[in-house]
């Protein structure tokens, strides 16, 4: 494991404090989870399997005027 240091705002770090007593968490854990949700979120997509699922055919008609109809109460 790689050492990262940062110096943060000092309200940034009461926020961390009160946090991490609130869940029970250390600084360190909660800000490690922070980054770990970062890159994810800056990645774009998440290897996901469930994203990568295709479609499955039931062979069931899709009534689309009936679905607009419902949805927004017209058809058009």
């Amino acid at each position: 494991m790689t050492v990262v240091q940062t110096s943060i705002p000092d309200e940034l770090h009461k926020k961390l404090v009160e946090i991490s007593k609130s869940q029970k968490k250390s600084i360190k854990e909660i800000v490690r989870e922070a980054i770990e949700d970062w890159l994810i979120w800056n990645e774009g997509t998440v290897e996901d399997p469930f994203l990568n699922l295709k479609p499955v055919d039931f062979g069931v008609k899709t009534n689309v005027e009936g679905i607009k109809r419902v949805l927004y109460g017209r058809s058009e």
